[in-house]
C-alpha cells in the first residue's frame, strides 16, 4: 500500500509517511482490518494436540480466502492511492509544510509547530519537527555565517527556530523528552515491568530514540502521558527562549551530529557554552519532575487493572 510508482526510469520507493513510526497508526488500522477478515472468512479448524505439518497445511488452506481478500484489497488501495496521485500530492504537500516549519523563525510559530509535532507523535503520526535537520536550512546557514563572521552567536538574525529551541532543548530521549520518563521510572516506580522497559530503553533514549518507550510503556494513544509529553518540551523551550532573550546563552548555531545525547546538544551547538550545558541539565531535571506524577498515576491504573483481573480469575 505504501509503494509509490514513478513515471521515470527509476526504482520506485516506499512513501515514508505510510511506513515506519510515521505510519504506525495506519499500520494498526490495517492490522485490525486484517484480523477481522481472518475472523470472518477463515474456515474453522479443529484443535490439534501437536503442530504436525498436516495441521499447519490444514490451517493454511483454511485461511486462503482471507489472505486472497487482503492481497486484493491492498493492491486496489495501492492503485487508487497512486492513480489518484494521493501519495504524490500528500508527500509533496508534507515536504513543503516541513520545509516551511523548519525555516520559520517566528517565536510563536516555532512553539506552535512544536506542539503540533508532539500531538501528532503521540498519535503515531509524523509531525513537522519529527526529524532534526541534517543539512542546514536558510536560517541555520544565516546564523552560522553570522557567528563565524562576528566570532559570536549572541546576536544572530534568527535566534528562535526549531534548531535553536525545539531540537536543542525539547528532544532529550526523542520527541516528548522521554529520557526524563526513563529517569522518573528509576526514581519513583515500583512496577517490575516498567523497570525492564526502562533498562532496555535507556541506551536508545540517551541517543534520542523514543521508539521502545512509545510502545513498551504504551505512551502512544495514552491520555495520561499526553500532558507531560507536550508540557515538558514546551516548558524547556520556554526557558531556553528566555535564556537566549536575556543573552544568558547564545543560540545553537553550530552543527551537531545526529544522535548526540540530548543534554549535550546545546553545549556542542553553542561551541561549548557551560551555561547552555547547565540549562540542559536543569531542563532534564524539570522534565523528570513533570513526568513523575503522571508516571505514578499510570502505574496505579495498571496495578488496579491487574488486581481486578486477578480477582475475576479467583471468582
Amino acid at each position: 500500500m505504501a509503494y509509490q510508482y514513478t513515471n521515470q526510469n527509476q526504482i520506485s520507493v516506499f512513501n515514508t509517511l505510510l511506513i515506519g513510526t510515521n505510519g504506525l497508526t495506519g499500520a494498526l488500522i490495517v492490522g485490525g482490518l486484517t484480523c477481522l477478515l481472518f475472523k470472518w472468512f477463515s474456515k474453522p479448524v479443529p484443535a490439534q494436540s501437536s503442530p504436525h505439518t498436516a495441521d499447519i497445511l490444514t490451517r493454511t488452506f483454511s485461511s486462503l480466502l482471507p489472505m486472497a481478500l487482503i492481497l486484493v484489497l491492498a493492491v486496489l488501495v495501492s492503485l487508487a492511492l497512486n492513480w489518484l496521485m494521493i501519495i504524490t500530492y500528500s508527500a509533496e504537500s508534507w515536504s513543503a509544510f516541513q520545509k516551511y516549519a523548519k525555516t520559520s523563525h517566528s517565536l510563536w510559530l516555532t512553539f506552535g509547530m512544536a506542539v503540533v509535532t508532539l500531538l501528532l507523535e503521540i498519535l503515531g503520526l509524523a509531525g513537522p519537527y519529527q526529524e532534526r535537520l541534517v543539512t542546514n536550512s536558510a536560517t541555520m546557514t544565516s546564523n552560522l555565517n553570522y557567528a563565524l563572521t562576528h566570532h559570536s552567536a549572541y546576536h544572530v538574525p534568527y535566534p528562535y527556530t526549531a534548531n535553536t529551541l525545539y531540537h536543542a532543548f525539547g528532544t532529550f530521549g526523542g520527541t516528548g523528552m522521554l529520557l526524563a520518563l526513563v529517569i522518573a521510572i528509576y526514581i519513583g516506580s515500583n512496577n517490575h515491568n516498567y523497570h525492564i522497559v526502562a533498562r532496555w530503553s535507556l541506551l536508545p533514549a540517551l541517543f534520542n530514540s523514543n521508539g521502545p518507550l512509545l510502545t513498551g510503556l504504551q505512551v502512544l494513544y495514552n491520555p495520561i502521558y499526553l500532558i507531560p509529553f507536550v508540557l515538558a518540551p514546551v516548558v524547556n523551550m520556554g526557558l531556553a527562549a528566555l535564556a537566549i532573550g536575556f543573552h544568558w546563552i547564545p543560540p545553537v548555531v553550530y552543527p551537531v551530529p545526529v544522535g548526540t545525547p540530548g543534554p549535550l546538544i546545546a553545549f556542542i551547538g553553542t561551541n561549548g557554552n557551560v551555561v547552555a550545558l547547565l540549562l540542559g541539565i536543569v531542563d532534564l531535571a524539570l522534565s523528570v519532575v513533570i513526568y513523575l506524577p503522571f508516571m505514578r498515576l499510570a502505574e496505579t491504573i495498571v496495578q488496579a487493572a491487574q488486581a481486578q483481573v486477578g480477582g475475576a480469575k479467583h471468582v
